[in-house]
């Protein structure tokens, strides 16, 4: 029988019902124990920004699903509920999800301070629960608050992931943090900030995977000309240097081409204002990836990313674009060879 470990000073702590999987919130900064000279390829379809519009039929198969916050564009339960009924019907092993700042309803104290019921966002929350009749779990979802989780999958996969639906404040919405506070980071906040980090909030080394619901500054942050990114988080990023940052919140318009940002961390130092390290940019044809149905990595980037394990793939997976409602970009399609954890 597998054992599940939870820290019980975290709030609604996950506890998924997958008997094929073990998750753990500790804050321990380590790897689970075992023997990991072994690896396999784990295939993530990432998602994010789908502001309740029914999902594509032609999803490509994965194992794991993440999706990056807006589930819903009002975040009332109601939406929320039809967005996890859209979710379920993706087919995955395992299924994380995150709320954004649309999610309102789960934020109780934004909710309420907008005159919101309680009785409404208690029913949001309960649907996102980790027990076996929330209607997350009945639809095969693990709903992620803020902190760090380790899967092992049923192949023995494990990885360790870091997830946030919180962004710098921008107008009134939820989950949301003024830019001069630094929740991601224990040490190394600048002098015109106030570190505010907690044993859930800062990201801990060994990190395979940070998904959150906005994107580090200068990597698809972009707004009106200006970046719109978290300083802390980029500064995050280059310390813990994961192997893959997904995000969305922004929303990007059609170009005729997609870029992810793949970031070489050899030999950085991490310096305020700076951009993070070295990026290489790499872009597809947005024909071939709307025609595949989902947006990777060229072959070549691929197997260099694959072979350079110093590096860090940053993708922004929101499919909503310019247009309200309708999904303009597919989601991404990002394989990630895994530890395999033996005894």
């Amino acid at each position: 029988m597998l054992d599940y470990i939870s820290d019980t000073s975290y709030p609604r702590a996950l506890r998924p019902e997958n008997p094929l999987m073990v998750a753990s919130t500790s804050a321990d900064q380590t790897r689970p124990e075992g023997n990991h000279s072994l690896s396999t390829p784990v295939r993530f379809l990432i998602l994010s920004d789908t502001h309740g519009a029914k999902l594509p039929e032609n999803l490509p198969p994965c194992d794991v699903l993440l999706h990056c916050g807006d589930l819903t564009e009002d975040g009332t339960p109601e939406s929320i509920s039809l967005a996890l009924q859209h979710l379920g019907k993706v087919k995955a092993n395992l299924k994380l999800v995150i709320s954004g700042n649309h999610e309102i309803s789960l934020d109780k104290s934004y909710w309420l301070s907008q005159g919101g019921e309680e009785a409404d966002t208690e029913r949001a929350l309960g649907m996102v629960s980790p027990k076996a009749s929330s209607e997350a779990s009945e639809n095969g979802i693990t709903f992620l608050w803020e902190g760090t989780y380790t899967f092992t999958l049923a192949c023995g996969a494990t990885f360790r992931i870091y997830a946030s639906p919180y962004t710098p404040v921008y107008g009134a919405s939820a989950f949301q943090y003024p830019s001069k506070e630094d929740r991601f980071n224990s040490a190394g906040t600048p002098s015109w900030a106030q570190n505010v980090g907690t044993e859930t909030s800062t990201i801990p080394n060994n990190v395979d995977i940070v998904m959150t619901h906005g994107p580090a500054r200068y990597t698809f942050d972009e707004i009106d000309g200006h970046s719109a990114g978290c300083e802390h988080l980029r500064r995050a990023i280059a310390r813990v240097q994961p192997r893959l940052h997904c995000f969305g919140h922004i929303h990007s318009p059609r170009r005729g081409f997609y870029e992810a940002h793949v970031l070489r961390h050899e030999g950085q130092t991490v310096l305020e204002g700076d951009p993070i390290g070295s990026i290489s940019k790499v872009w597809m044809g947005e024909n071939s990836c709307r025609k595949k149905g989902f947006r990777s990595l060229t072959p070549g980037a691929a197997q260099e990313f694959r072979e350079n394990k110093q590096q860090t793939l940053c993708v922004n997976a929101a499919m909503e674009g310019d247009e309200p409602g309708v999904l303009e970009h597919p989601p991404w399609l990002v394989e990630l060879d895994l530890p395999v954890q033996t005894l």
